[in-house]
């Protein structure tokens, strides 16, 4: 009589599974709409399952932020290692920001529409890491404005803000399946933005 051998455990794919539910139920149903045994029961495993690899919901939540927010400040900091003037490093964190938000719009979607059940814990890493886009935003302006390659009459935060903010609102209409790819909204953004920073 042949048994059947038990299926083998793959933690990685499991997480990935876990992530993956959680990202469509949480942008279909919100946060209090999506319970742990639906999230489970999508990702074709265990309640307890779920309880391994995550404490709990609010913590899935933040990392669906933070898979995309890593990503982000990878690429910025490669875009910062480049020898560019302050014109092509602004260019460049544009294209970087819009690309990501494009690669990650579930997280992103997900991430913004139910923030506000994050508590005081998760909230501070995901400010830190919002912190760090803004100051590297604000540091190419200052640079630029410095070296003359952009207006000194703007302000620079506001303008760090305005520019971070016209990228990150992108996730309430960009398709990736539409007219436009990343690559185009970054080129029509960062020429907006760049016909107006230049001195």
């Amino acid at each position: 009589m042949n048994e059947s051998k038990p299926r083998k455990y793959h933690p990685q794919k499991t997480r990935k599974a876990i992530i993956d539910a959680g990202l469509s139920l949480l942008d279909l149903h919100g946060y209090h709409g999506t319970s742990v045994d639906k999230i489970a029961k999508d990702a074709g495993i265990t309640k307890g399952a779920f309880y391994h690899h995550f404490k709990s919901k609010e913590e899935l939540l933040a990392l669906i932020h933070q898979e995309y927010a890593e990503y982000q400040l990878k690429a910025m900091e490669e875009v910062l290692d480049r020898n560019l003037s302050s014109e092509d490093q602004l260019r460049a964190l544009v294209v970087s920001i819009v690309e990501a938000v494009g690669l990650y719009k579930p997280n992103v979607t997900v991430f913004f529409h139910e923030r506000r059940y994050l508590t005081e814990k998760y909230l501070k890493q995901t400010t830190k890491q919002r912190d760090q886009l803004e100051k590297a935003f604000r540091r190419v302006i200052e640079d630029g404005m410095r070296s003359g390659e952009f207006r000194q009459d703007l302000d620079s935060k506001a303008t760090c803000l305005g520019i971070i903010g016209m990228c990150a609102w992108m996730y309430q209409w960009f398709s990736p399946d539409g007219r436009l790819s990343a690559s185009d909204v970054a080129d029509t953004f960062s020429s907006l933005l760049i016909d107006g920073l230049v001195a």
